[in-house]
């Protein structure tokens, strides 16, 4: 289970003398079908708040003047002069904007790396952005879910730790993920750190 790559030499440090039992990098930060749901929701809430907002005016997309109601007055507003539409269109905008944020997060999360992971008999080390960090089998649950395939597969790993959040009035721990996208070995893998995870 180790790929054959250099390994870079801060990693080496960071493992010292314990043995690698896999040695991967992965070529994504996040599983495509993560990234791609979240471009979907994006681009869904431009879609809905598109509509809402040609809702308002869709007669002057037959050039058509309508009339709205501006700040409790009836204004009509032409084709040829969408001025009074001013606040409107800054409302669309504050609207539209977080669509717009989880598209571009879904899209440039398509080709951010996901860098280098390391797992020893004691921990799972990450090296990533210049920063190692370091997990302790214990820290994990045995909650692993893997998909792909021998060539391209993901392992989302959650730890014990995590962050409340209210669910049907119920305050419910949301663990951290740990994802290690687009490796080989992922079956492999994920099998040893369960094993080490229920051993510990």
């Amino acid at each position: 289970m180790i790929e054959n790559i250099i390994i870079p030499e801060i990693l080496k440090k960071a493992v010292g003398s314990e043995k690698m039992e896999f040695f991967v990098k992965a070529k994504k930060e996040q599983p495509t079908k993560n990234c791609l749901s979240v471009i979907s929701f994006g681009v869904f809430w431009i879609l809905v708040i598109s509509l809402i907002f040609s809702g308002f005016v869709w007669e002057l997309f037959y050039g058509e003047c309508t009339i709205l109601s501006i700040d409790g007055i009836q204004t009509k507003v032409c084709p040829d002069d969408l001025s009074p539409l001013k606040i409107l269109f800054i409302y669309y905008g504050i609207f539209l904007s977080p669509g717009f944020i989880c598209f571009l997060l879904g899209f440039f999360g398509l080709f951010k790396s996901g860098g280098y992971f390391v797992g020893t008999k004691s921990k799972l080390i990450c090296y990533r952005w210049g920063k190692i960090q370091f997990y302790p089998w214990e820290d994990f649950t045995n909650d692993i879910e893997v998909f792909g395939n021998k060539n391209s597969g993901n392992i989302i790993f959650k730890l014990k730790t995590g962050v409340y959040i209210m669910r049907n009035d119920k305050k419910v721990l949301s663990n951290t993920k740990i994802n290690i996208g687009d490796i080989i070995y992922a079956f492999e893998i994920e099998k040893y750190c369960r094993n080490r995870i229920i051993e510990i």
